[in-house]
């Protein structure tokens, strides 16, 4: 198997990022051939400006059933007493009001893109993702400190950077109960952020839905996915990454992660280095 992991230490929690090769998936999906890399050096990226990309028709047809997305996570308590540095905890605040601003108006967005008010699963969150990638307009924001609520984004047609996509994604994810974090990342060259979705604390969970994934998409050679390994070692979350098609030019979730220095930042105010 193809496959690319890379470490990063964070506080005591280690995160590592990977992929599987959707050949070997299909075919055999626990397979234990996973290689974990340390990176060589920060890996040069290309320009991240969103290009426009048709995801009508993008995985219309699934021949596998839609699992369900795990219920959210527990964080460590041992966090909860950390104090972060102003900029980190200005920068957690401001991404947590702008995904809960404008909750009525986001879950009738959801609505409108999935025909449900319940009962959601990963089938909807990919039509989610396909929605959102289908219509959105990158557009640079010199303010990287200001960020605009979710729903004034979609009000707005879609429109905006990095940010603004992590926090609308993440807003109407949310809206449907399932749990997301958002990771800024940077290397010599660049400053990107993405969102990332919570599917599971087991290897068993997380790979049913990454194989719904390799199903559903064609185009899909690769799926990748980050594994939070917790302190005490006796529990790995599995988070999948949603960044948007047009930063690297993948059109399903699980699309290649920019590389580079990250700082990852939970629902509850958890910012992990």
């Amino acid at each position: 198997m193809k496959a690319l992991k890379f470490l990063f230490l964070i506080f005591l929690v280690s995160l590592t990022a990977g992929c599987m090769d959707t050949g070997n998936l299909k075919e055999n999906l626990f397979t234990d051939e996973v290689n974990k890399l340390l990176p060589e050096g920060m890996v040069p990226a290309g320009d991240f400006e969103a290009e426009e990309a048709d995801l009508a028709g993008i995985g219309a047809s699934e021949s596998t059933p839609s699992p369900r997305i795990p219920e959210v996570p527990t964080y460590s308590e041992e966090k909860s007493g950390v104090v972060y540095p102003k900029e980190y905890r200005l920068l957690s605040l401001n991404f947590r009001r702008a995904i809960g601003s404008g909750e009525e108006r986001i879950e009738t967005e959801v609505c409108n893109i999935t025909g449900k008010a319940s009962g959601y699963n990963m089938e909807d969150a990919c039509n989610v993702f396909n929605h959102v990638n289908r219509h959105w307009q990158y557009r640079y924001d010199k303010n990287a400190e200001f960020f605009f609520g979710a729903s004034q984004t979609i009000d707005s047609g879609y429109t905006g950077d990095c940010d603004d996509y992590s926090i609308v994604m993440s807003a109407l994810l949310k809206n449907m109960g399932f749990n997301t974090r958002i990771v800024t990342a940077y290397n010599e060259s660049y400053g990107h952020a993405y969102p990332e979705i919570y599917i599971g604390n087991n290897r068993d969970t997380a790979y049913e839905i990454l194989d719904y994934i390799a199903e559903r998409y064609s185009s899909a050679e690769n799926v990748w996915y980050s594994e939070r390994v917790l302190e005490d070692g006796q529990e790995t979350q599995y988070w999948l990454n949603f960044d948007w098609s047009g930063s690297n030019g993948y059109r399903h979730p699980g699309g290649e992660y920019f590389r580079g220095t990250c700082i990852i930042y939970y629902p509850n105010g958890l910012i992990e280095f």
